[in-house]
């Protein structure tokens, strides 16, 4: 078991840095913003193949940034350190604390869980083969609470009718740190 006091963390500067540089380039072009490149992260290191920093470059922004050279250096160190904290959390095989309540309810727009569980939505969409290779049915039922909070399957007539129950929803939003946790030790090797 992992000493939780051991993760490593970005500081509360770091992660306003993170945030800032992030949603200044969300509102300039349809990038990803702080909770969605989080959940994007997030989805590429509990999936099965190997966490490479250049994959959420391409899947989380614009290919023309607004970012300058010294932005972009900084956006690439704290995304690294992001991750680290990530794989840290992922390894200590607590529930997963996902950077948001876990709700969609939210009076001020896109609900940032939404946000979360559409980038992690994307990081499986980009190797969907490999996530589903072994264990589909299982994978499938773990990447559900995921997949209803993203919005992106809201088509689904199962989704509609969770949706029109709240209790029902927030409880189907509480089942994904754990759901996480479940994911990567299933897609890793470790159950």
């Amino acid at each position: 078991m992992t000493d939780l006091n051991s993760i490593p963390a970005l500081s509360e500067e770091e992660l306003e840095t993170l945030g800032t540089l992030l949603e200044d380039e969300a509102e300039r072009s349809d990038s990803f913003d702080f909770f969605a490149v989080h959940g994007f992260i997030t989805g590429l290191l509990a999936g099965p193949t190997e966490f490479e920093l250049t994959a959420v470059w391409e899947g989380a922004f614009d290919e023309q940034t607004g970012f300058k050279k010294d932005q972009k250096e900084t956006l690439s160190y704290l995304m690294n350190g992001l991750a680290k904290e990530i794989q840290a959390w992922l390894d200590s095989g607590q529930d997963f604390p996902v950077p948001c309540d876990l709700t969609l309810l939210d009076d001020d727009g896109e609900p940032p869980l939404e946000s979360w569980a559409m980038g992690f939505m994307s990081a499986v969409l980009l190797n969907e083969a490999s996530w589903y290779a072994e264990r589909e049915e299982t994978v499938a039922q773990h990447l559900f609470p995921i997949m209803y909070a993203s919005g992106l399957f809201m088509d689904e007539p199962e989704m509609a009718d969770i949706d029109e129950d709240v209790e029902l929803s927030d409880q189907m939003c509480g089942n994904i740190p754990a759901a996480v946790v479940e994911l990567y030790l299933m897609l890793n090797g470790g159950n």
